[in-house]
């Protein structure tokens, strides 16, 4: 994290509004790739982004470790995320930045364009908690400590989750590809 950064989150707990301003700016398409990537959904993740920044300035002065912003805004907008598919329960397709899978077997012989639509499919077969874990993981790069803190689970949970989420997911592209 940047100084710069922390003199706004520091700015923002002492009651600036320009610096909180500042630091939705720079941490908004952040948010957004973490709201998008678990809801699928481009209208659903602009709700979540702005319903997390919105608790964020409400319980900022109770963030005790201005270092940890980047979780703790992670840990909120995943959680109204996850809450939001609980409450609607339905399913819709997923397109993220999958440049993190890397497929090299040779006998699969495909476009980038194909592994993305494959990749899109074999997500949207996911359950939510699967899903999440991926993209803190694989997107975002928490480790397991900070998964299990995000989503408030022991941490042999996340490593189990992880775990069947990439079976999961490679027994999927297996089979579209």
């Amino acid at each position: 994290m940047e100084e710069k950064d922390l003199q706004l989150i520091r700015s923002a707990k002492h009651g600036s509004k320009e610096a909180f301003a500042l630091l939705v700016q720079n941490y908004k398409q952040y948010v957004y790739r973490t709201a998008y990537g678990i809801l699928q959904s481009r209208t659903d993740a602009e709700d979540v982004v702005q319903e997390a920044f919105i608790k964020a300035y409400l319980s900022l002065a109770q963030l005790q470790e201005e270092r940890s912003f980047p979780s703790w805004i992670t840990t909120i907008t995943t959680r109204l995320a996850i809450d939001l598919i609980k409450k609607r329960q339905r399913a819709s397709p997923v397109t993220w930045d999958d440049s993190w899978l890397q497929i090299q077997d040779p006998k699969h012989d495909i476009s980038h364009t194909e592994l993305r639509l494959s990749v899109h499919h074999a997500l949207a077969e996911l359950n939510e908690d699967h899903r999440a874990i991926l993209i803190l993981r694989e997107i975002h790069g928490f480790d397991y400590q900070e998964i299990a803190n995000i989503l408030q689970i022991p941490i042999g949970t996340v490593r189990s989750r992880l775990h069947s989420a990439r079976m999961q997911l490679r027994k999927t592209l297996e089979n579209h590809l």
